[in-house]
């Protein structure tokens, strides 16, 4: 295995918000049942400012069924309120997540350097 940029004892999962219209989550880690809440509370918080999400995921590097029903359910949430949901910088195993799910056609994908910040 490779080496972790993490820390012995800090978490697995990062998640940070940047609130904005587009609202911004960035994801880093593992993103996996230990995250489920602090993800869960990232789009929360940035649906409640935009109905507008876009998940960074450049930087996940494990992905498993709970991560997809976070994702799914703040695009559900998203489309109540008018909004959308799109991913950013999707890394390989989110990439492959989505790929053997068939999930990959609920979420359009910006390719970096793109227009990501699209309604």
């Amino acid at each position: 295995m490779g080496a972790s940029p993490f820390s012995e004892g800090e978490p697995l999962l990062r998640v940070t918000v940047e609130l904005g219209e587009p609202g911004v989550v960035t994801v880093a880690g593992d993103a996996d049942l230990d995250g489920r809440s602090s993800l869960r509370e990232a789009t929360e918080r940035a649906l409640a400012h935009c109905p507008h999400l876009a998940f960074d995921l450049g930087g996940v590097t494990f992905a498993d069924s709970t991560f997809l029903t976070v994702l799914a359910t703040a695009r559900l949430e998203a489309l109540e309120r008018g909004g959308s949901v799109r991913l950013l910088a999707v890394s390989p195993a989110v990439q492959r997540l989505l790929d053997l799910t068939g999930a990959v056609a609920l979420f359009p994908a910006v390719t970096p350097g793109g227009p990501a910040h699209e309604g």
